[in-house]
């Protein structure tokens, strides 16, 4: 699938006010570079619910005798219900210090709102991998829970916990960033009657006048299948558990052949440990290039994945079953 991704969150935030008119959908992702090139989808039911099937089991088919019965099993779907959570990323901000500003008050908030939105999308990615986010996407499952809800998808390099990367198969029906209320940002700001609040300084004692911009939206994750994302963990960076190319062949091999990965999703530790690999094995003896993929799927590196994890029990070698999709 390449980087033709089916939508993006990029197309379909709205702001819907026109002094923010030069803040570009683009600019916001450029810190969240895997929602950046994440498949977004309108929560399906309208509003802020997203319902949704997830295959679990396969029809049955097989040949059979005359007069010889045998045994197929129905297809089987979970319905899935969630509803989307708040992504906050209002702001205050000192009177005195946006009516100083050189530009005008107007340039100076459409300054911070980009920073606010950034922020708020980079909070997005950061929940996709880190438990250490319990607000966001609170109800849906988490890439970082996968040990513990589909065990299989895990391999573990073999270290003392450390990193994680994910091979992630992102589509309509597959994995997908859920857009509440179509993608549209609750964004208020009114330049002719601002509003303005008290707030304590750093040490909550005195008080200052500031704006307050109000800055949300409604966001989940749908995983469609239990097989869409593969995680390797336990990759803490001693000699005997570095990322390689072997290990992503067999994170490769676990996904079901008619649904391949569409990205790789690491940090900078991790790609330097696959470009180090490359030039082990290099004939030329000459550095290897950084990867910008793995066996034809595009790797994106991102800051959202720590080099601090604990150790992950999982699976060490793939395990699949052709019965659950």
């Amino acid at each position: 699938m390449g980087t033709n991704y089916t939508n993006t969150l990029a197309g379909m935030l709205l702001l819907n006010d026109a002094r923010m008119a030069d803040i570009y959908p683009n600019q916001v992702l450029d810190d969240a570079p895997v929602i950046a090139k994440a498949t977004a989808i309108p929560a399906s039911a309208g509003g802020t619910l997203h319902k949704y099937v997830r295959r679990s089991h396969t029809a049955g088919a097989g040949f059979r005798e005359l007069n010889t019965g045998i045994t197929n099993v129905a297809e089987r779907f979970d319905d899935i219900d969630c509803t989307c959570k708040i992504m906050d990323a209002s702001f205050t901000r000192d009177v005195m210090l946006a009516d100083a500003y050189r530009k005008g008050r107007d340039a100076y908030i459409q300054k911070e709102t980009l920073a606010a939105l950034k922020a708020g999308m980079y909070a997005i990615e950061n929940a996709l991998f880190s438990r250490s986010v319990t607000t966001a996407f609170k109800g849906f499952a988490q890439f970082s829970e996968l040990e513990t809800t589909s065990g299989a998808q895990v391999l573990s390099a073999g270290g003392a916990g450390g990193k994680s990367v994910y091979l992630i198969r992102w589509g309509e029906d597959a994995t997908a960033i859920v857009a509440g209320n179509d993608g549209k940002m609750d964004f208020k700001w009114d330049a002719e009657n601002p509003t303005v609040v008290r707030v304590t300084d750093s040490g909550a004692t005195n008080v200052y006048s500031a704006y307050l911009v109000t800055l949300a939206g409604y966001f989940g994750l749908q995983i469609g299948s239990s097989h869409d994302v593969v995680r390797i963990s336990n990759l803490d960076g001693t000699s005997d558990d570095l990322l390689t190319d072997d290990l992503l062949s067999t994170a490769l091999s676990m996904f079901p052949a008619s649904r391949p990965p569409n990205m790789i999703a690491m940090n900078r530790t991790a790609l330097k440990e696959l470009q180090q690999s490359r030039t082990a094995t290099n004939p030329t003896g000459a550095p290897a290039p950084f990867p910008q993929e793995a066996f034809g799927v595009p790797i994106t590196v991102t800051d959202a994945l720590s080099t601090g994890e604990t150790t992950v029990d999982s699976t060490t070698s793939p395990t699949t079953t052709s019965a659950s999709v």
